[in-house]
């Protein structure tokens, strides 16, 4: 039971936490800075990663700049380190984004020394269950104790399969037909495969576990669409996966599995991404360099930045944009996603309507032919644009 992992067990150091939250809080802190004299927003994103180091100890991601302002974070490796790290910058910065994707294991019980040592209240041992804090996610042991700072939860791994899509998609321009061979195919290889088989790629999925290497690989067959041509195939020869391919991709957790051997064995004009960071032997990188191979490491701010844009817009239609109102007797206009009854007209902001887009036929689309109905009701609706 693998999965079962007692936070007791795990000695934290509390020094090195002490010293990691006192240089958490300056990140945060700059963040603010930066983003109040840019009349931008600060974030700080709490996340963790299954590449898990022998310690255990916590550390922080760069300050970048991005469209909305400025973010930067952390990875933890425990629960009581999201909490504690939580608690210490709430307030500090506009958003705190918390990882919702659980890789940590399901935890028992607390740390109760560590917790008492930055002044968190103990759970009383009769208390205590297997789930204290929420099983093996941050982003639910973290959001009772965010309570100044806006609390958002994002999905790394889903963020990092979009960089890489994006990517591939701006180098290949079509990717339909290219050959693609992802080494390590666990939740992120998974996932991107899928994608890109819906793109038309034919995927080799090389992983050590054959049994979940070819459901994998079924899985993606039997969810594509009927009309996709383009399959997921299993392979446990890493080699004969490489064959050609004009993407190797490494997913692996940090374990090099990309060689030399493969690297030559691509298509000429082949393209390496290492997403797993530390997916390629030294050697192998050293050879794709001197061969002037292209060989990517994965970043995952471009989509990152993206994903922040798409949030806050959501949270500004969710708050302002959905709604119905009535505008004259009987005149009825809807906005932001909000389902509009039969003759509805559907315009950009229910409240401040400045365009039309349409008029819901009541089962949640457009009507293709209006009746004289609908054009008054347009014609009285544009009237209140030219009134304010």
């Amino acid at each position: 039971m693998d999965c079962l992992v007692n936070m007791e067990q795990v000695k934290e150091n509390i020094e090195i936490l002490e010293e990691w939250l006192k240089n958490a809080e300056s990140l945060a802190h700059e963040l603010s800075a930066n983003s109040k004299k840019h009349g931008d927003l600060s974030f700080f994103t709490i996340s963790t990663t299954v590449k898990v180091n022998k310690e255990r100890h916590p550390y922080l991601t760069p300050l970048r700049k991005i469209s909305k302002g400025f973010i930067g974070g952390s990875v933890v490796f425990s629960q009581t380190q999201a909490v504690i790290l939580g608690a210490r910058i709430d307030g500090i910065v506009d958003y705190i984004l918390v990882d919702a994707e659980k890789k940590i294991g399901i935890t028992i019980g607390s740390d109760n020394k560590t917790l008492k040592s930055f002044g968190f209240e103990l759970i009383p041992d009769k208390q205590k269950s297997r789930i204290p804090l929420e099983m093996g996610n941050l982003s639910g042991a973290c959001i009772s104790y965010i309570k100044k700072s806006k609390y958002q939860e994002f999905k790394p791994n889903d963020i990092t399969v979009e960089s890489v899509w994006h990517f591939l998609s701006g180098l290949f321009d079509s990717l339909s037909g290219k050959r693609i061979a992802i080494i390590g195919s666990g939740n992120i290889g998974f996932k991107l495969a899928l994608k890109l088989v819906e793109c038309g790629c034919h995927i080799e999925l090389v992983r050590r576990d054959m049994m979940r290497g070819t459901l994998m690989a079924n899985a993606i067959n039997v969810t594509k669409p009927i009309s996709t041509l383009a399959i997921a195939h299993y392979n446990n020869n890493a080699l004969q996966a490489s064959l050609f391919c004009d993407a190797l991709i490494g997913c692996t957790n940090g374990v090099p599995a990309i060689n030399i051997d493969m690297i030559q064995s691509m298509s000429p004009k082949g393209i390496i991404i290492d997403v797993g960071k530390g997916s390629v032997f030294k050697e192998a990188l050293a050879k794709a360099v001197q061969s002037k191979i292209k060989i990517i490491r994965c970043d995952i701010y471009s989509a990152l930045d993206g994903f922040i844009s798409t949030m806050y817009s959501n949270k500004i239609v969710m708050s302002h944009k959905i709604g119905r109102r009535e505008i004259e007797d009987g005149v009825f206009v809807v906005s932001g996603g909000y389902m509009g009854l039969l003759d509805d007209v559907v315009v950009d902001d229910y409240l401040k309507p400045s365009q039309i887009v349409g008029v819901a036929n009541g089962i949640g689309d457009f009507k293709s032919q209006l009746n004289n109905k609908n054009h008054n009701d347009c014609k009285t609706i544009k009237e209140s644009f030219d009134d304010e």
